[in-house]
């Protein structure tokens, strides 16, 4: 691989929401990444704030704000002249606008990059109802059906008792996707939701969820967007800039 002119933007990524997806985010980055020698890596400020109270509790049942300790975080970057933040959290993602209030540089939101993919990619071109899979916060906070509604989308969600059942409990339960436990039960019990969404019609489901990736591979029913993927991706894009040839490919 043969980058010719390049520069690099200083990236800060807030882990934590849980610890093991601000890990994978991390990797999956440092993979992508323009690379092949130390230098060429990009500049990266990993803080693992495990003191961000639950964005779902906050959100549905008005428990402590995670803006705090968000805030806290986005000081370290500012202090450390971080120019574009990450969130390893997707339910985070309700917090971006207060956020960007107080950061010097750019956030990226991985709302945006769903809004873009859908609405530019062919593969996309028409299908009109799109499932959404993510925590009971983010679906109760409405950031994607603020975002796509207007567009013409049909948002598809689960009922109540299957979110507690399918995406609740796998993640949270003794043994959950949030310890790093990855049995073939919580794995089975947390795909489920796919299939559940697709009889519903949706027609693209969105992986709305940093867990999403530490489980959910390999082929899908239906065309499948998983964000955390994308938010890795576009961060490679967006913090590498000024190349001219790049060979190595993604994988």
């Amino acid at each position: 691989m043969q980058v010719n002119n390049v520069s690099k933007k200083k990236l800060g990524i807030i882990g934590g929401m849980g610890s093991h997806a601000g890990v994978w985010l991390f990797n999956r980055i440092t993979e992508l990444s323009y690379a092949q020698k130390d230098q060429e890596y990009l500049d990266i400020l990993v803080h693992n704030n495990s003191a961000i109270p639950d964005r779902t509790r906050a959100i549905v049942y008005k428990e402590a704000s995670p803006l705090p300790e968000l805030e806290r975080s986005i000081s370290i970057f500012n202090n450390s002249a971080v120019e574009v933040a990450v969130l390893a959290c997707m339910t985070a993602h309700y917090y971006c606008e207060q956020l960007e209030q107080h950061f010097q540089g750019k956030i990226l939101s991985a709302v945006n990059l769903v809004q873009e993919e859908l609405t530019t990619n062919p593969l996309y071109t028409g299908k009109k109802k799109i499932g959404i899979i993510g925590s009971t916060g983010l679906l109760r906070s409405g950031i994607y059906q603020q975002r796509l509604e207007p567009l013409g989308y049909e948002v598809v969600t689960l009922n109540e008792t299957e979110q507690e059942e399918f995406f609740m409990r796998p993640i949270y339960m003794d043994g959950g996707i949030k310890s790093g436990c990855l049995t073939d039960e919580v794995k089975q019990m947390f795909c489920c939701q796919v299939p559940i969404l697709v009889s519903k019609g949706a027609e693209v489901v969105i992986g709305a969820c940093s867990e999403v990736p530490l489980v959910m591979k390999g082929s899908m029913v239906v065309p499948f967007i998983d964000a955390f993927e994308l938010l890795a991706r576009k961060t490679v894009d967006y913090c590498y800039y000024g190349a001219r040839t790049i060979s190595k490919i993604k994988n």
